[in-house]
């Protein structure tokens, strides 16, 4: 077990010098987070039905409720708060508070303050949070120089781009321009996240993108 734990340590070093109080605060603020994702995406979905006021329209036009539909924006969301966690623990603990928010926010408060429906899609959002317990700490480790997580990172990318672009061996085919464009910006922001350097970011993308031509059409994943 130690010798496992010293090779993950060369993987990613915890920070272990953290305070109680201040590990606490942070996954309160990780909960606040979650909570105002949620309800920011039940909101976006309102105004797309409902808008009223000129920059109601402008949401609407922007089409984040869309955005919110597909998994990517999830995975980068649930990913960047994994990896920006000081320990793989505490990564698999605010990924679980984090979707615990999003479940409050996007679910529980328009039930408490609106008196809306629980949507049926609430099941399905308590077993991506369970799930994504697990996966935070892999996440928490991918989050390093070492090559083996430089090559994680790569096929994270590439299987992003596989699902959120029509594409094969030697294109990629984009279909609406306004999606598409929020995709790379995920796509991005999640190299970001990933990364601890802008050559790490370039790499990381350069291999997603060579990933993502070779699994094509085939990883279809709707949330």
């Amino acid at each position: 077990m130690k010798n496992k734990l010293e090779f993950l340590n060369r993987i990613r070093e915890p920070e272990l010098g953290t305070s109680k109080a201040a590990s606490i605060l942070s996954t309160i603020l990780v909960l606040m987070f979650g909570v105002c994702i949620g309800v920011f995406r039940e909101a976006v979905h309102y105004f797309s039905t409902n808008s009223t006021i000129w920059w109601q329209d402008i949401v609407k036009d922007l089409e984040f409720d869309m955005v919110f539909e597909k998994l990517p924006v999830w995975f980068m969301l649930g990913l960047t708060v994994a990896v920006c966690s000081q320990r793989p623990l505490k990564a698999a603990i605010n990924e679980l508070v984090f979707f615990i928010g999003v479940i409050v926010g996007f679910h529980l408060l328009p039930k408490i303050f609106a008196d809306a429906e629980v949507p049926e899609s609430t099941s399905k959002w308590i077993m991506i949070a369970a799930i994504s317990v697990p996966l935070a700490v892999v996440f928490w480790y991918s989050k390093s120089r070492s090559w083996g997580s430089i090559a994680f990172d790569c096929l994270i990318l590439g299987v992003m781009g596989a699902y959120c672009f029509e594409c094969g061996l030697v294109y990629f085919h984009f279909t609406d321009m306004l999606m598409d464009m929020f995709n790379i910006v995920i796509i991005v922001l999640t190299a970001i996240a990933l990364a601890t350097g802008v050559i790490q970011v370039v790499v990381s993308l350069i291999g997603g993108v060579i990933i993502a031509m070779a699994l094509g059409p085939m990883i279809q994943m709707p949330l």
